[in-house]
């Protein structure tokens, strides 16, 4: 036997993982750009309603994202990868105490990413899970995944899911119509 120390063994991040992060991002980063205050600029009084809803779904759509993004790092960081890594030095940089991080994912994103790493994936699963991802933001997130996706499509009166900020936003967009049909 050497007296040495074992070397340690370094973990991969499964690409759906990778990706599902990389997506959230992307749709963080829409939401972001999307928050224009060039529509509420000049000194010319104006109706700033449609700009201001518009401002306030790119706030919720990027705010979702981020959120959906800290919930699957923080899961997979503690429930699945291996070796575990330093969560009292992550729960740190998030203003949290390593106590506490266990919190800051729920049990439906961790059933979201064990159906992203399986080769049979729940898509209920991850659409309750991540909700910031709407049916395509899953495309090419894994062979298993876009499997499961060509398989959901053939189903008889199967509708593709929304992002949760735009699902609140078309519950706003009907009811303001219905209450101008009411006018």
């Amino acid at each position: 036997m050497s007296d040495l120390p074992a070397v340690p063994t370094w973990g991969v991040v499964p690409e759906p993982v990778r990706n599902v992060l990389e997506r959230l991002q992307e749709r963080a980063a829409a939401g972001v750009d999307a928050m224009d205050t060039q529509k509420i600029s000049g000194d010319t009084p104006q109706n700033h309603d449609e700009a201001f809803l518009q401002m306030s779904w790119a706030a919720e759509a990027a705010d979702r994202a981020t959120r959906d993004y800290r919930s699957v790092f923080n899961a997979y960081t503690h429930k699945f990868h291996q070796p575990k890594p330093p969560i009292g030095e992550l729960a740190a940089m998030q203003g949290a105490i390593t106590q506490s991080f266990a919190k800051r994912y729920t049990p439906k994103t961790v059933e979201a990413i064990e159906a992203l790493l399986s080769e049979e994936p729940n898509l209920d699963a991850i659409r309750s899970g991540i909700r910031a991802l709407d049916f395509e933001d899953l495309r090419g997130i894994s062979d298993a995944l876009d499997r499961a996706m060509k398989a959901a499509e053939s189903e008889r009166g199967f509708h593709p899911w929304l992002p949760a900020a735009d699902k609140a936003r078309a519950a706003s967009r009907a009811l303001e119509d219905l209450g101008n049909d009411e006018l």
